[in-house]
């Protein structure tokens, strides 16, 4: 299969990339694992509530998948710009397939305590962070131009469109045959993603435009491509405005539906899964609300939203309300990492693509390690609804400042 497909529909559509059959086949295996992915995560949440009441080890849950993020992302960029992608990311797909096996062998026996819960969700992680940059890399490589906005916004919609029914499936699931089962699916969904890869050819004149030089050398050239990168330094500026209070409600998620709201496994799953459904609506939207707002308006609203969103949950902590403040959530999360994602992409040339997108994963991740941290601890001393509250009030002047930021204006991906 090659890219781009000869006929496509209008660029306008949020949908027009699915008509390349190359970025189709993609975009379903990624769905299927990240469903997976997520059946996973949440039952990995749950099962860590049961370990322990405590919100910092929740926390630490959500800190030990995201740090590798934040770790390992640019030497990972740097081999994924220097290798075969195609063979980087089959390989990323084989470590996390035997990771999620590992928890499914010890979740069966009887053996799957807090701290080896916590040592194979940071080892999910790093596989995660290998795959990441290379992941991204290759959407320009199967989209372009026009249709490249509008795949980005797909693939985090779908994304979260396993956020959606991974949850609710997973905690049926759960509570019919164990959680052993769920990291079970997930280490079976992983095959699907492989087989999408091995089918895929990429174009010869992307692999050929890759970087030719040693590991060091393309550090430096990546580090200094990025320091020297005003463009790229606002949208990290403004990521971490929003990432770092943002993360809040996500992280004490387990605990505000366990603890504060007193929900079964079923009803858990529901409140995970609203997140992707206010994601799934904001993605499909998205070009409409960009045309009708401009993008750097559209991120600033959706930054002030969530604040508001956030504050509501903490006031008033009844299960549909809560519930209804995380779809928001979810919609303003996906608007601010579409946009800001898309814009990086643009400023990147293809020879420095999964190293540009390294940093950027590293800024998102590490923000969101820092808040996840951060507002587990002032949940642990104070409680749940004062560290929503505080979150709020925190995104509130980081708004403002986001707002004096421009995003850049570039329209179409760099060669």
């Amino acid at each position: 299969m090659t890219a781009p497909a000869p006929a496509q529909p209008p660029s306008h559509s949020p949908l027009a990339p699915l008509a390349n059959r190359a970025f189709l086949a993609l975009w379903i295996a990624n769905l299927l694992s990240n469903t997976g992915g997520w059946m996973q995560s949440t039952g990995a949440a749950w099962e860590m509530t049961s370990l322990t009441p405590e919100p910092i080890f929740v926390a630490l849950l959500a800190a030990a998948g995201t740090l590798p993020m934040f770790l390992f992302c640019f030497p990972a960029g740097v081999l994924a710009d220097r290798f075969d992608r195609r063979r980087y990311i089959i390989g990323c797909q084989f470590w996390m397939m035997a990771v999620a096996a590992a928890l499914a062998v010890l979740a069966f026996t009887g053996r799957l305590d807090h701290l080896s819960l916590l040592a194979l969700s940071f080892c999910m992680g790093l596989g995660n962070a290998m795959n990441g940059p290379a992941w991204h890399a290759i959407v320009p490589d199967v989209v372009g131009g026009a249709l490249l906005r509008p795949a980005i916004a797909l693939n985090s919609a779908g994304f979260n469109l396993a956020r959606t029914v991974g949850p609710v499936v997973g905690q049926l699931l759960l509570g019919l045959v164990g959680v052993f089962l769920l990291f079970a699916i997930n280490a079976c969904t992983y095959i699907g993603v492989i087989l999408a890869m091995m089918s895929w050819r990429r174009p010869a004149d992307a692999h050929r435009s890759q970087s030719r030089e040693g590991f060091v050398a393309a550090a430096r050239g990546g580090i200094a491509f990025v320091a020297q990168s005003a463009e790229l330094k606002a949208v990290f500026a403004r990521g971490i405005c929003f990432f770092a209070p943002g993360i809040a409600i996500s992280t004490l998620l387990p605990v505000i539906g366990r603890f504060e709201l007193g929900l079964d496994e079923f009803a858990f799953g529901i409140l995970y899964a609203v997140f992707g459904v206010g994601a799934v609506a904001a993605a499909l939207l998205m070009p409409l609300i960009n045309r009708l707002l401009g993008i750097d308006r559209a991120n600033i609203w959706a930054m002030g939203v969530h604040a508001a969103a956030t504050l509501i949950a903490a006031l008033v902590m009844t299960p549909v309300v809560v519930g209804a403040c995380v779809v928001l959530s979810g919609a303003c999360w996906i608007i601010v990492i579409a946009n800001n994602g898309a814009a990086v992409q643009m400023i990147l040339p293809n020879v420095m693509r999964a190293r540009g997108m390294a940093v950027h994963q590293m800024v998102f991740f590490g923000s969101m390690v820092v808040g996840s941290l951060l507002w587990g601890k002032v949940a642990t001393l104070a409680g749940t609804q004062a560290a929503l509250i505080v979150a709020a009030a925190s995104l509130v002047p980081l708004t403002v400042l986001a707002a004096a930021i421009r995003l850049p204006r570039s329209s179409q991906p760099r060669a």
